[in-house]
């Protein structure tokens, strides 16, 4: 057995016994921050954000609305990258997801057509898929036979032809639960056996119809997500893509050094509201999700929270951390790169992952003195944990969506 299996094999999940063991071994994303993790990570340590007005999309829609967008050189940089792999130039929910894939890839020393990824499964979340193409259809700016069609499933078939992975392939759409989602499935895939490799994420583009329907909600504005304050208000709508490479412990490399174990993942929908959380299938969705890891709430000692800066998730979210976490740090990335939407889950497990590596917790780019709720919310300067150990992802959507991830230190 090699060093790194013998390492991570110390203090095995209290869960799923007999089940196969997963670990995260790669990772790769695109935002606003721009192309690939390090500029993310500095980004979300520095508390930095980048985002830009969006254009009024008709007549009567106010100016000034705040959004993230994927730089101009991160799409060239992506597109150079992937275009050298499939000679193609993809749609953006596709380029997106496929470049950082392909970081993913190379983060776990593996390589496109790797014979650790002939019977990989893929498996994609996104919100809005490929929208660029019926909004194009119906703008008028493109006909139905230009835009390459609507099937957002084209997105995970194009992840799995860029690693050259023959497993199975998903796209799932869970609103803004996606990314969470489709790690839960390929986790269930991998402990069940149909493969020991997976490549996982989310993503999503700009998409017009998402602002339009924000903005109906009067959900998005001119100041920025500020999660938990008391002046939060608005969502701020933003673009890109998070992937992450599982694997077995009976496929790990050698010389691999895991970011961290994949311990659990809890799926519900509450079906409570079509755009309103509900308190108890949130607090349920976290129950669960302590569960299936074999772990209490004091057993966690960082949450990236889903945190989008809106009254009534913020309350409701902040309001189960203060009562059952109260000695988890709490962060919220959205005040950084934006609501990715489908991707935020990936974002969430990407930046989860770092901070296991580097022990270190990104703060929430808001003042301190405005914070309202009462948890332990990192602000200002990063955070340091040496004995960081387990930390949770939380990623909610619209229609009573949960979804949450559990990850473990491998050291």
């Amino acid at each position: 057995m090699s060093q790194t299996a013998t390492r991570v094999n110390r203090g095995a999940a209290r869960v799923n016994q007999g089940a196969a063991r997963v670990f995260i071994t790669g990772v790769g994303i695109i935002s606003p921050a721009g192309a690939g993790a390090a500029p993310f990570w500095d980004d979300v340590c520095a508390g930095r954000s980048r985002f830009v007005e969006l254009p009024p999309l008709y007549a009567g829609m106010k100016p000034g609305i705040l959004g993230g967008r994927v730089p101009r050189e991160a799409r060239e940089t992506a597109l150079a990258e992937v275009d050298a792999v499939t000679r193609e130039r993809p749609r953006d929910a596709s380029l997106f997801a496929e470049f950082a894939a392909l970081e993913a890839l190379r983060d776990a020393g593996l390589v496109p057509g790797d014979p650790a990824l002939r019977t990989a499964v893929v498996c994609v979340g996104s919100s809005d898929g490929q929208a660029e193409a019926l909004e194009d259809v119906v703008a008028g700016r493109r006909g139905i036979a230009e835009t390459g069609g609507f099937s957002s499933y084209s997105i995970a078939q194009g992840v799995a032809r860029t690693v050259g992975a023959a497993g199975p392939a998903y796209l799932l759409q869970s609103t803004c639960a996606s990314a969470n989602v489709a790690l839960s499935c390929a986790l269930e895939m991998l402990r069940a056996g149909v493969a020991d490799t997976a490549v996982v994420g989310g993503c999503d583009p700009y998409s017009e119809k998402n602002i339009i329907g924000f903005n109906t909600l009067q959900a998005i504005g001119s100041t920025p997500c500020k999660p938990f304050t008391k002046s939060r208000r608005y969502v701020t709508p933003s673009e890109g893509a998070g992937m992450f490479v599982l694997q077995t412990e009976r496929a790990l490399r050698p010389d691999a050094t895991p970011y961290a174990e994949v311990l659990a993942t809890a799926v519900s929908n509450d079906a409570s509201h079509p755009t309103a959380p509900d308190r108890e299938g949130v607090a349920a969705c976290h129950r669960r999700s302590l569960e299936e890891a074999g772990l209490k709430a004091d057993d966690i000692d960082v949450i990236f929270a889903h945190g989008t800066g809106s009254r009534a998730n913020d309350t409701i979210e902040g309001g189960i951390f203060a009562e059952r976490y109260p000695r988890a740090a709490v962060t919220a990335i959205k005040s950084t790169i934006g609501h990715l939407m489908g991707a935020a889950g990936a974002a969430g497990a990407v930046a989860a992952c770092l901070s296991l590596r580097h022990r270190l917790v990104p703060p929430t780019a808001v003042d301190p003195d405005d914070v309202e709720l009462d948890l332990n919310l990192v602000t200002g300067a990063p955070l340091a944990l040496p004995g960081l150990r387990h930390v949770q992802n939380n990623a909610f959507g619209f229609g009573g969506n949960n979804a949450i991830s559990i990850f473990r230190s491998v050291s």
